[in-house]
């Protein structure tokens, strides 16, 4: 992967009028403070994130409006229905098998990274419905990230009830170490997205 001018939005009508609605209501409901600076997206990134609620992704795209990021979405949301389906695909949302039955959504997230374009991912799996801590990471993302080089994000998002300010940081992006042998281990994987964790918790005192 290395360096390279992350791809700008080529988008249709109606993803455009998506977009620039997320946008607007982004702005006025949530209103988003962040703590400390906002990386530049200037190569293709992994976003690693805390997931607390459904706006997460929303609001980290909107940072970003002229930029292609592809949030992964569960299957089971993504195809819930006509409107659902619809809604993600205009969102540019890639869907991902949480059964870890099909690895397509790696073969389109690897796609995606090598055109120059960026990907949300949440590692925990679902989201923190209590907003207390952080559950265990997959390593989905140690996956995604030993595949394509790229680098990853992390992001901290606190919990948010309206009409308070969504709040969330960003942290110094990282890279997985070195595959030993060129081997994906258990171990390996399993250390990596736990070096990812360890990143998105250490953002929380920015909070305090």
């Amino acid at each position: 992967m290395g360096e390279g001018t992350v791809k700008e939005a080529h988008l249709g009508a109606a993803d455009k009028a998506l977009r620039a609605f997320a946008r607007c209501m982004v702005a006025v409901v949530q209103r988003p403070k962040v703590y400390g600076s906002v990386p530049q997206l200037d190569q293709p990134t992994i976003f690693a994130g805390r997931h607390v609620g459904l706006m997460d992704p929303v609001v980290l795209m909107a940072r970003y409006p002229a930029k292609m990021i592809h949030p992964l979405a569960a299957t089971d949301y993504f195809d819930k229905n006509r409107f659902t389906k619809s809604f993600f695909t205009h969102a540019q949302a890639i869907p991902i098998d949480r059964s870890g039955g099909s690895q397509q959504w790696l073969e389109d997230s690897l796609a995606a990274l090598s055109k120059g374009e960026s990907i949300i991912i949440f590692p925990e799996g679902k989201r923190n419905k209590t907003g207390e801590g952080l559950l265990p990471f997959h390593v989905g993302v140690a996956v995604l990230a030993a595949h394509s080089g790229a680098r990853i994000i992390p992001v901290y998002n606190c919990f948010w009830k309206f009409p308070h300010r969504y709040k969330m940081a960003f942290g110094e992006p990282l890279h997985v170490e070195d595959v030993p042998e060129g081997k994906l281990t258990s171990a390996w994987l399993h250390a990596q997205a736990d070096r990812v964790r360890d990143a998105v918790a250490a953002l929380e005192p920015r909070f305090q």
